[in-house]
């Protein structure tokens, strides 16, 4: 009996997170909407990106707010729209801007902490309601399809990873990026029952995915870092957030899922804490934060698989021939597996759609076992 696409798929992305070589390397990517509308110009209204390419991974989420509702909009016109969203936030987005801007947050003080009150992780209106979350409509407002419905659409085509946030991705959703970095300082105790809450939180929204579609594949959204390094001492994360992400990976490993930490910015010191942790794959690596996917496949190799790392710098300004030495140099990141192609962070509207079409041709090309990456080939 023939394998369905989304088997060879998952087959072929568990070996290489398994730091084996499969029949050829993964890819995947993240598009933010303005890339996609340029780039269904060219292909067609009708086109989807992830079949056009044929990629491997998808990403889906359900509701992951605190509170479950939609969006309640306080102000809307041509220019922008004003929303309460479901972490208590208030939140303003410009028609043509391509990210939110907060402009209140849920709790005000540590003092808010003990009060916060989370909706039911299991409540069935994340799964099986439309979406409109903070988490879901990422750069634009829209409104999708709910979880349930776009796995069960996509399941056969895709290794569907599910995902979660750890504490302090949440906590600043929150409380705010500033408010909650002061807090981890002045109030740490405070802080840490609420990081505790969010924990059990977002594990039993974990949890919940992996049931209804026994998923293979978790990603953790853990931005702790920015591209100069950590946004508070490693010994701070050791203390307040490593329990945490520890337990989210112990907890979904033993229910059989891979997990794939995203963490934006240079957090390579942590990066031996996330192996003990149980983190199986790192993504994106920027490349703007003087991350190199080759260099640290050789420190870590065998021990921490790696999912991302093309320069979007070079895909939005480079000829043929600089994205043809991005894509094959870092290729070698890629022997003995352990590497799953995708650009470091998202591809945005400055990249041109023919780029994009030469690096997944590239990868296919290049990408085939054994590899045979010419001048470009490196000892790793």
């Amino acid at each position: 009996m023939s394998k369905t696409k989304a088997e060879i798929k998952t087959e072929r992305v568990l070996k290489a997170l398994n730091h084996e070589e499969p029949d050829r390397v993964p890819i995947t990517d993240a598009f933010w909407s303005l890339f996609l509308q340029e780039w269904q110009k060219e292909k067609g209204q009708d086109a989807f990106i992830y079949d056009f390419y044929d990629l491997d991974i998808m990403r889906i989420s359900p509701n992951m707010d605190p509170h479950v509702m939609r969006s309640r909009f306080i102000e809307k016109n041509d220019e922008y729209m004003i929303y309460e969203s479901g972490w208590g936030s208030i939140i303003k987005r410009q028609m043509e801007a391509p990210m939110p801007m907060f402009l209140e947050f849920g709790i005000k003080s540590a003092a808010d902490y003990a009060k916060f009150e989370f909706d039911d992780p299991l409540d069935p209106r994340r799964y099986y309601d439309e979406r409109d979350d903070i988490i879901n409509t990422g750069d634009t407002y829209r409104v999708l399809p709910s979880f349930a419905e776009t796995v069960e659409r996509y399941k056969g085509d895709y290794f569907i990873f599910g995902s979660v946030c750890e504490p302090f991705e949440a906590l600043w959703r929150c409380r705010g990026t500033e408010g909650a970095l002061m807090d981890l300082v002045l109030y740490p105790d405070e802080t840490m029952a609420f990081i505790d809450r969010l924990t059990e939180h977002m594990l039993a929204i974990g949890k919940k995915q992996i049931e209804m579609f026994n998923l293979k594949g978790m990603y953790i959204w853990g931005d702790v870092a920015y591209d100069k390094g950590m946004f508070f001492s490693p010994d701070l994360w050791r203390k307040m957030f490593y329990p945490a992400v520890k337990k989210l990976c112990t907890e979904f490993h033993a229910m059989g899922a891979k997990i794939i930490y995203h963490g934006c910015g240079n957090a390579r010191v942590i990066y031996e804490d996330l192996i003990d942790a149980r983190v199986d794959c790192y993504n994106p690596l920027e490349a703007k934060a003087g991350l190199d996917v080759v260099e640290l496949k050789r420190q870590y190799k065998g021990r921490l698989a790696f999912n991302g790392n093309i320069d979007v710098r070079v895909l939005a300004e480079g000829d043929k021939e600089a994205v043809r030495r991005e894509v094959l140099r870092k290729l070698n990141a890629a022997k003995g597996g352990g590497y799953i192609v995708s650009s470091d962070h998202s591809v945005a509207a400055n990249v041109p759609p023919q780029n994009y079409d030469y690096l997944v041709q590239l990868v296919r090309e290049y990408g085939k076992y054994p590899l045979d990456l010419g001048e470009f080939d490196e000892e790793i």
